[in-house]
């Protein structure tokens, strides 16, 4: 009989075994997959306190959390498009675009760790704001470095145009 239990037991347990042996080694064949993006927002280059983040998918509002310490982490689902907007109280709002989307064949990918520094809200009072609606970055996957990376052409062109439009703020 207690054999009979034992083998009764193994049988029971054997298809939960075979499942847990079973590796995931396409994309299609797992639900849930996301990009894990590690946020630290400063303000002024220093810890930011008492952040706030929106997080926007396909320009429709998902998710608003605190980052009361200026750290939090996000698991944004691949193959899509966010916008995260960072605020806090005496600074200039911030955006960053992600998009999620990595080549169908990858299985193991990094998480992306984004450091975003907050400015003061009054340091382009006097400039045209066109450009402060524009997200301060363009995050997507980067064949070459294997990873998610900012677009380096827009974000050169972005920093100038921040560059100038502070100038003309203060044209010291």
């Amino acid at each position: 009989m207690k054999k009979l239990s034992v083998l009764l037991v193994a049988l029971a347990a054997l298809p939960c075994l075979l499942q847990a042996q079973k590796l995931v080694d396409k994309r299609e064949q797992a639900t849930g997959w996301y990009v894990p993006v590690k946020f630290i927002v400063t303000a002024q280059h220093a810890k930011a306190k008492a952040v706030s983040a929106q997080v926007f998918l396909d320009n429709k509002l998902i998710r608003e959390l605190p980052a009361p310490k200026g750290k939090f982490t996000l698991a944004l689902d691949l193959d899509k498009q966010y916008t995260v907007v960072l605020a806090k109280e005496g600074y200039r709002t911030k955006s960053v675009y992600i998009d999620t989307s990595i080549p169908g064949q990858l299985v193991q990918y990094p998480a992306y760790e984004c450091t975003m520094n907050l400015d003061p809200a009054d340091q382009y009072t006097h400039a045209d704001p066109f450009y402060l609606d524009f997200p301060s970055a363009i995050i997507r996957w980067n064949d070459e470095a294997h990873g998610f990376l900012p677009e380096m052409e827009y974000l050169k062109d972005i920093q100038a145009k921040m560059a100038m439009l502070q100038v003309q703020a203060d044209p010291r």
